[in-house]
């Protein structure tokens, strides 16, 4: 957070200097706070999103647009930004974030795969959700992991997550383990996603800028360049159709090291996207005007 710095002793000189001008959130779905998933990470409960936007005004923080984020990026400090955005296309941004957003007056941009709307995706991390709730134990290249309480499961998931993270290899034995305890991803993302007609709902309201996030949500930088040109393009085009607007802004799937790169911004950057958001973590800078697809 950008005011702790304050807060260890450093001067809000040195504090101005490190926290940039802004802070970009990235979120994925929101939830009830009384609901249990392994995938924990992925899943904001409502009281920690009302949390998070209560402290940030009380701080003096101002809540963006992601237009708004860039374009103050090339004038002079006019106050600390916090811009937020959703991944995937979670119909919860609609029916549970959408609210608590209002309620603030906070601009929040959603970056929707195609695959989230239409079933089409290669969701794993839904799967491998499931397959955890399931069991008590599963058993995945050769390792045990307890699954037996609500803890349990959500190391194991953050555990394999990371893995597969750090190591992409591993990713196939996983699908396989899902597959053969019968999970259908692909169901599963269909009905956490959002509807075209939900879709376009989120879009037409005011604080809501919809963005791209590919067709099938890949890891871009394992993929051919042919292949990273038609999941932008043809999402971007699915979107556009759908609310019958433009579409500018774009995040990588994962969004790390090992999933994106200079020829996934260059690719981004030729797509048409005025902007495409990584996961690296750091405040943002006027710096960041020079790769805005980094």
């Amino acid at each position: 957070m950008p005011y702790v710095v304050r807060g260890i002793g450093l001067s809000a000189a040195i504090a101005g200097r490190y926290r940039g001008r802004g802070v970009i959130f990235m979120l994925h779905s929101v939830v009830g706070d009384d609901v249990f998933y392994p995938d924990e990470m992925l899943r904001c409960p409502v009281g920690r999103l009302e949390g998070t936007l209560r402290w940030l005004k009380a701080s003096g923080a101002e809540f963006v647009s992601i237009d708004e984020a860039i374009a103050r990026l090339s004038g002079p400090p006019v106050g600390f930004f916090a811009a937020f955005t959703f991944d995937d296309g979670y119909a919860d941004n609609l029916t549970h974030a959408l609210p608590v957003m209002t309620r603030h007056n906070a601009p929040f941009t959603v970056y929707v795969t195609t695959g989230m709307v239409t079933g089409n995706i290669d969701a794993w991390w839904f799967g491998l959700a499931a397959l955890i709730r399931a069991r008590d134990h599963i058993e995945l290249a050769g390792q045990h992991f307890n699954c037996a309480d609500s803890a349990a499961k959500q190391r194991t998931f953050l555990e394999i997550e990371s893995r597969i993270h750090g190591d992409y290899a591993t990713l196939p034995a996983v699908k396989t383990l899902i597959d053969a305890n019968g999970i259908d991803c692909n169901a599963l993302a269909l009905a956490e996603g959002l509807t075209r007609d939900q879709l376009r709902e989120l879009a037409s309201h005011p604080l809501a800028t919809i963005g791209g996030h590919t067709t099938t949500h890949i890891n871009l930088a394992k993929a051919p360049a042919s292949v990273v040109e038609h999941e932008l393009r043809d999402n971007r085009a699915f979107l556009e159709e759908a609310i019958q607007a433009p579409v500018r802004h774009f995040a990588y799937p994962f969004g790390n090291a090992n999933a994106c790169g200079p020829r996934e911004a260059g690719i981004a950057k030729a797509a048409g996207f005025l902007s495409a958001a990584t996961t690296r973590r750091g405040g943002i800078f006027p710096q960041h005007l020079d790769h805005l697809h980094a």
